[in-house]
């Protein structure tokens, strides 16, 4: 039996948009420039740098080697200007580069430069960027994001809320064992409880969200991000089965399929 393969057909435009329509339908209560500015104030200070149309072109052509362009060069200037010498976290207003070549930990800097670096390395950050240039009317933004010095991953939960339900709460670094309270976390939960409770709730624009919550010692939450529920990562619960099934105050440990 001869195998006939057919011929390769690309998208039109409109097959494009109509993709990206959909990804911003899902994505787009979850940007930080669309928070409400009670949500905002709930977590660390933003800067936003709008990227160009040009611009999107150029970081496509960066990750494939090519020299930085001259609208990069501008915008590399501006983020200067924004940081003022002062540490910031850098991400896309839809996601973060952590894929940045491993075993990177933060995309922090204080340098424009840098920070194009991260974002431009990032196929996260390209993929969304490919995605905001089919959908103008929705701009994506270099963020600039207050650096929280002893920002420890093992303080940071991943939360899952579900028709404005907190259903369920898993440890966010799941690289790594971690070790449960002998309370199984139950108290750490309650905090997480209350404070989704009477802190965030009220301020949520929608009911159904991920967010990621930091949990000092001995100080009060701060909210990190929130996220679009099904896209986020379920971290130690695998699955949404996982998630919507979780029978643990927090889970620390890999849920078996």
């Amino acid at each position: 039996m001869k195998l006939t393969i057919p011929d390769l057909v690309m998208p039109t435009d409109e097959q494009h948009r109509e993709t990206s329509l959909r990804w911003l339908a899902r994505v787009q209560p979850c940007l930080i420039d669309q928070w409400p500015k009670p949500l905002a104030a709930l977590s660390f200070a933003t800067e936003f740098v709008r990227v160009p149309s040009g611009l999107v072109e150029e970081f496509f052509g960066m990750h494939d080697g090519n020299p930085p362009g001259e609208i990069m060069r501008e915008v590399a200037a501006e983020i200067d200007n924004r940081m003022g010498w002062r540490r910031h976290f850098v991400r896309l207003n839809s996601r973060s580069p952590k894929d940045y070549p491993w075993p990177f930990e933060a995309p922090a800097t204080v340098s424009g430069k840098e920070a194009i670096l991260f974002l431009s390395a990032s196929e996260r950050v390209l993929d969304d960027l490919y995605e905001f240039k089919w959908v103008p009317e929705q701009p994506a933004f270099i963020c600039l994001r207050e650096w929280q010095y002893g920002l420890r991953s093992e303080d940071e939960y991943r939360c899952f809320v579900k028709d404005g339900e907190l259903i369920a709460v898993t440890a966010y670094d799941y690289r790594k064992p971690i070790k449960a309270a002998p309370d199984g976390g139950r108290a750490v939960r309650e905090k997480i409880d209350h404070y989704f409770s009477e802190t965030l709730k009220p301020v949520l624009h929608i009911d159904t969200v991920v967010f990621d919550l930091w949990m000092p010692i001995g100080k009060e939450p701060a909210l990190i991000e929130i996220n679009p529920y099904g896209l986020s990562d379920p971290c130690f619960f695998g699955t949404y089965h996982g998630v919507e099934n979780a029978s643990k105050p927090i889970q620390y440990e890999a849920v078996l399929p």
